[in-house]
């Protein structure tokens, strides 16, 4: 039996990659920090276990976070998870990056003109994630976290190592 889901689609990672550039306005990301909130795009109810920080907005998205469902499949654990993503959001942001959507320089990602045009502005207005506030709270706020360190986004997700990042 085939099944769909959106985290095995390469297509639907650069519509979320998009929505996440747009909600960011001028700014940009690291990529680490691109792929996490990908992830929580694609598993909003895990943000639940995020260790959020006392900052404004972390009280709003934990409580909306409790109000969505719980999927009802089995699925491996969030570490698993987000490595078996990592090879389509690599390939999402290569695609991007032969568009000239997107640039890459020195692991920070960033808007190029070509995201501007009217292509883009459409696709990213007709879904989910570019009108709803939970997503709009997710970007937000994860954006604000510092990425590395002992109280940073790796370490407070539990997605990746972060005893050995260079501070």
């Amino acid at each position: 039996m085939l099944i769909y889901h959106p985290r095995n689609d390469t297509y639907h990672c650069i519509l979320r990659m998009l929505c996440i550039q747009a909600l960011l306005e001028q700014k940009e990301i690291d990529f680490v920090k691109l792929r996490i909130i990908d992830f929580y795009f694609v598993f909003p109810h895990l943000i639940r276990e995020i260790k959020l920080p006392q900052i404004s907005g972390s009280s709003t998205l934990r409580a909306m976070s409790k109000l969505l469902d719980i999927p009802y499949e089995k699925m491996p654990d969030k570490k698993r998870l987000f490595s078996e993503m990592g090879d389509f959001q690599i390939q999402a942001i290569h695609i991007l990056k032969s568009m000239n959507i997107l640039e890459e320089c020195n692991g920070m990602i960033s808007k190029k003109e070509e995201f501007y045009g009217e292509k883009i502005k459409k696709l990213i207005s007709n879904n989910q994630y570019g009108s709803s506030e939970l997503f709009q709270s997710i970007v937000e706020l994860l954006y604000k976290i510092p990425l590395y360190g002992p109280t940073g986004l790796k370490q407070r997700t539990g997605l990746m190592e972060y005893r050995y990042d260079a501070i």
